[in-house]
């Protein structure tokens, strides 16, 4: 008995330009977010968060595309179930890997992972941005609590997308091993070895005005929405007036800092022993004392939720007037190389206008941060 004959083979286009597009678009984005976000400075920050905006548009592309597409880019064209999934994985367990047209069961599972691993760290994203930034669309509304899970959430994804990362490209190798595919190059010109028997009869065409306009339509308006949002005040911040007096004889010796730099009660104790100010006598009349007393209790680091207030808060006990000395100052500066503090530009750790250019408005945006060369 003769074997039967293998079905012919045809070298098929299975993936449209928009969905090679965005998937290669969505890689060069992913790995700008993980540099900016794991190996680049803080100030890099304004540079992550456009490549988190840019992949929210591209994932509402998807989505878009999903429904629109040609007919492997459909998410109706993978969504398997969960027989053919262990089947799937029985097969690659036994060192043979079933052929697809589209995407492999496990193939698809990956894109649904990697597509929701990546809407919720931009999600989280915005809510860090928020909530401890006092940035973007959600800064009216995220309080810095908030903000700071959103940020141990944000990491922990990060991780997660790393992990995700590592399993998608060993899939892909396994599997163009196994199968004798050419996933990554298909993925490249579009085209793939496919048996004629195996094409779908009725194709679904792509409809490429409706998926554009739709992508146009909905990203405009989040665009705008976020825009309008953004023009809030951000709930960490208050208004706060400018007391000349305190600017006047603070000034005169250091910077003016910023009453949301230390609580209340580190406030107090230095306005009540100017006489043995860090070792000089700073002394004042009973009345301007009275009035910059008075001015740094009403605006001491518990009248506002930003990062620098909440990361201060905490003073060291030995030395409760010492900005550089609380132990969230250590944590965030302890990268920092120290002949930075040496040099002739900063010359001591508390010369905060040095390296931070809006110091003086309590924000410390990590965009605004430039370190001078030790």
């Amino acid at each position: 008995m003769h074997a039967p004959y293998p079905p012919p083979m045809t070298v098929f286009r299975v993936w449209d330009v928009p969905t090679r597009a965005y998937h290669w678009l969505q890689a060069g984005l992913v790995a700008g977010a993980l540099f900016t976000g794991y190996l680049a400075p803080a100030w890099w920050l304004g540079v992550h968060v456009w490549v988190g905006y840019g992949l929210i548009a591209l994932i509402v592309f998807r989505l878009v595309w999903g429904l629109v597409g040609s007919h492997y880019s459909r998410l109706s064209s993978f969504l398997y179930g969960r027989r053919a999934i262990v089947e799937h994985m029985r097969g690659l367990a036994a060192g043979r890997a079933a052929h697809a047209v589209g995407h492999t069961p496990l193939g698809s599972l990956m894109v649904f992972a990697l597509v929701a691993t990546i809407a919720a760290i931009c999600l989280t994203g915005l809510f860090v941005l928020g909530g401890v930034e006092n940035q973007g669309p959600l800064a009216a509304f995220a309080g810095f609590s908030s903000g700071w899970l959103a940020r141990r959430i944000h990491a922990l994804l990060s991780a997660g997308l790393l992990l995700l990362i590592g399993l998608h490209l060993l899939g892909v190798f396994g599997e163009s091993w196994l199968g004798r595919e050419p996933l990554v190059r298909s993925m490249l010109t579009g085209k793939k070895p496919v048996a004629a028997d195996r094409i779908a009869p009725d194709l679904a065409r792509p409809r490429h005005l409706a998926g554009g306009l739709m992508t146009a339509v909905i990203v405009f308006a989040a665009a705008m929405t976020g825009a309008y949002a953004s023009r809030f005040t951000p709930s960490g911040l208050i208004a706060m007036p400018v007391l000349k007096a305190y600017q006047r004889e603070c000034s005169a010796c250091h910077e003016a800092y910023h009453p949301s730099l230390l609580p209340r009660a580190s406030w107090a104790r230095l306005m009540a022993h100017l006489d043995n100010h860090f070792g000089e006598d700073a002394s004042l009349d009973l009345a301007t004392t009275a009035k910059i007393a008075a001015y740094l209790k009403n605006y001491a680091s518990q009248a506002w939720d930003t990062e620098a207030a909440n990361r201060l808060r905490a003073v060291d006990p030995a030395h409760p007037g010492q900005i550089t000395a609380s132990p969230g100052w250590l944590r965030i500066h302890h990268r920092i190389d120290p002949a930075v503090f040496k040099s002739k530009k900063v010359r001591v750790r508390s010369n905060c206008q040095a390296c931070h250019r809006d110091a003086l408005s309590g924000r410390f945006d990590d965009q605004m941060i430039a370190i001078p060369k030790s």
